[in-house]
């Protein structure tokens, strides 16, 4: 039995060492035992020697006594078996008390800590080790799958694991868990985030799940794409990075593209950026609603950027642009643009007539239709409401109020055009104050700009509380006398005095601050809201009767990969005013209802995945910060406290088998055999 179990641990061995793995010791002060080698060396060097001797008769007993006192103690070394068992015995003991080891493959004990890389880089192509293999239909993300699965077989009985994935928010999915199933399903659950990823809290977070567990181990599975650096965060127990960067990695991006409304016509800008290896020839393909308005096709170099313009582009809502050139990875290949509302801006302006007002309008370039308010009796609310004015066939782009505001804008289809549009309101009804003194205070603000207000606009204000959307723009004697913000995503501007309190219309700022007023108010007229990073943070402009909502999939990556809609974001039975972005990249619509269901405004989105994210074929070593140990652990065979793709690291799971029983064993059969020549009465 023993000679069977001594062969197997031979036969373990030899295939470690077939395989390069390195034996190691654990304990060296347990060398110290290895003296008794040149003690028991020395013992046989100063053993008395004894010859065999007959005697015949008793009187010869004296003459052999002589013999014996007069043999010398120091002997020459003789080839003895018994001499050979005890020196093999003594250094098989101090072998043992060296505590050695073996790296074997699987049985990994202890605490391991895996850190799998969830950015929108890990939806790549994973093109493998070589060339050979571009273009495949696997991802970097599946990739990572199978590896972490091939680790997970190899983990022991007493093996644990914690689970953390680096993605926008660092997320732990399991602590200590030592079912390799429930690992397994976890692994299998992993998607891609397409919004900016949390590189350094992931990280932070892993060091301090480690901090208390010296023996632990850290592992991140990533394809070294980082757009943060984590060199400067200290670990303490060994981190082994597993890379998931393919082979000729190649990718063009839409870094930016817009379009400009120049009356019947626009032009379109693009700049495309070549993040591959080598050139590339990109094919562009810009669309307007759908239909393909035109083509271009464009050399770059790599890590070289390209600006392409298309000029004479007939209007549309929505134009498209997107790569018809293949690459490793697909989100960044399209982009959309909204077409700006052109022409000079619709003003609706109640009043009871300002000649001043209009013509500083009129200079700003907008449109201005007059309607004068109905009676304004403090009694007749009801009887204006009932005879109150159809609202205007043509929408107007801007509603200026001036003086008080009729009561009918505040019910009914009047009601909710005033919340749809962006309002300038110059005075109203209610308690008025006079400011303490007059000493005027401008605050920086579109609407201010190239404003300076050396004397008070009014000496009369309305007795009004600030808004929690209101932002001051002008303070007389420390009171707000105009305020300007967003309320649901519409702008508005209030100015808490009339025009004709005051001289502010006969002073030369006036037509300037007229126009920046309108510039400001009408800022972002277009038929989408623009363009956001995936599973961020945008304000809808929804209606007040807009009780239900819901993200749908329009056109781009997220139509392509079949992306479900999604619900909004609901707060006390309407919807939010803020929502949180689709976390696929594409063109999405925010489409809106009211509590009976029918239909209310929508609006377009761009998603984009994090621009840095981009730069997957621009290689830069992924390096990570340490304490003051040294960088290598040579009891381990890992890189400990920062690793890269260029450390050449296996995947292979490894631990710690030791030699101690082995050794021990062989010694105890040794002392078995040594018995049996000590049995036989005699040395050989």
């Amino acid at each position: 039995m023993a000679l069977k179990l001594f062969l197997n641990w031979k036969q373990i061995m030899l295939e470690q060492l077939e395989r390069g793995e390195k034996m190691g010791i654990s304990f060296w002060p347990g060398l110290w035992f290895a003296l008794a080698i040149p003690l028991i060396v020395l013992m046989y060097l100063f053993k008395r020697k004894y010859i065999d001797t007959l005697v015949p008769s008793h009187l010869l007993w004296n003459r052999v006594l002589r013999n014996i006192e007069a043999n010398r103690p120091w002997q020459k070394l003789q080839n003895r078996l018994l001499l050979w068992l005890q020196l093999l015995v003594a250094a098989l003991l101090a072998f043992a008390l060296m505590m050695p080891f073996i790296w074997v493959k699987g049985g990994l004990e202890g605490h391991t800590v895996i850190i799998v890389d969830t950015s929108a880089s890990m939806s790549a192509a994973w093109n493998g080790e070589t060339e050979k293999d571009t273009h495949s239909s696997r991802t970097a993300m599946d990739e990572l799958k199978q590896q972490v699965g091939k680790y997970i077989e190899s983990l022991g009985a007493d093996g644990e694991v914690t689970l953390l994935k680096l993605g926008m928010v660092p997320e732990v999915l399991l602590t200590r868990e030592k079912n390799q199933k429930a690992i397994r399903d976890q692994v299998d659950k992993l998607a891609v985030e397409y919004g900016k990823a949390a590189y350094r809290e992931t990280m932070s977070l892993a060091v301090a799940l480690t901090k208390d567990d010296p023996d632990a181990r850290m592992i991140i599975f990533t394809d070294e794409q980082w757009s943060e650096p984590a060199d400067d965060i200290p670990f303490a127990v060994p981190l082994e990075v597993v890379s998931l960067r393919g082979a000729a990695v190649n990718n063009a991006a839409v870094e930016q593209f817009g379009v400009k409304s120049d009356g019947e016509n626009g032009t379109g800008v693009a700049v495309i950026r070549n993040h591959g290896g080598s050139p590339v020839e990109v094919n562009l393909e810009l669309f307007g609603d759908g239909k393909l308005l035109a083509s271009e096709s464009v050399k770059i170099k790599n890590g070289e950027a390209a600006t392409v313009t298309f000029g004479e582009l007939p209007t549309a809502d929505i134009y498209k642009l997107k790569l018809a050139t293949d690459d490793d990875y697909a989100p960044d290949n399209e982009a959309f643009a909204f077409r700006e509302k052109g022409g000079a801006p619709g003003v609706l302006l109640i009043s009871q007539g300002n000649l001043f007002l209009e013509k500083a309008l009129q200079l700003a370039g907008a449109r201005v239709t007059r309607m004068e308010p109905l009676s304004s009796s403090a009694n007749a609310g009801d009887e204006e409401a009932a005879k109150a004015p159809e609202t205007p066939k043509d929408r107007p782009d801007l509603i200026i109020m001036d003086g008080k505001s009729p009561a009918y804008l505040e019910t009914g289809e009047w009601g909710r055009l005033v919340k749809e549009i962006p309002t300038w309101t110059l005075g109203g009804d209610g308690a008025t104050i006079q400011p303490p003194n007059g000493r005027t205070m401008i605050f920086d603000h579109p609407v201010m700009r190239y404003i300076s207000l050396n004397d008070p606009p009014t000496g009369t204000l309305l007795d009004r509380e600030l808004p929690i959307w209101g932002k001051p723009l002008i303070e007389v004697g420390s009171k707000t006398a105009a305020y300007a913000g967003t309320e649901s995503g519409i702008n508005r501007l209030v100015f808490l005095f009339s025009l004709s309190d005051g001289d502010l219309p006969l002073r030369p700022e006036f037509p300037v601050m007229v126009n920046n007023a309108v510039q400001w108010l009408q800022a972002g007229r277009t038929t989408g809201l623009g363009r956001v990073v995936a599973g961020s943070t945008l304000e809808i402009p929804a209606t007040v009767e807009a009780t239900d909502g819901a993200w749908i999939a329009a056109d781009g990556y997220a139509l392509g990969t079949g992306a479900a809609p999604i619900p909004a974001i609901i707060q006390n039975e309407s919807l939010a005013a803020e929502q949180t972005a689709p976390k696929l990249p594409g063109l999405w619509r925010f489409e809106t209802k009211g509590a009976d269901g029918s239909e209310l405004p929508g609006y377009y989105v761009e998603v984009i995945a994090y621009p840095s994210e981009s730069a997957m074929g621009q290689p830069k070593p992924l390096v990570f910060g340490g304490d003051d140990k040294d960088t290598n652990d040579s009891s381990s065979g890992t890189p400990v406290n920062g690793a890269s793709s260029e450390s050449n690291i296996s995947i292979e799971a490894k631990s710690k088998h030791s030699l101690a029983y082995l050794a021990v064993l062989l010694a105890l059969i040794v002392i078995i055999a040594e018995w049996g020549v000590y049995q036989r009465g005699r040395s050989i």
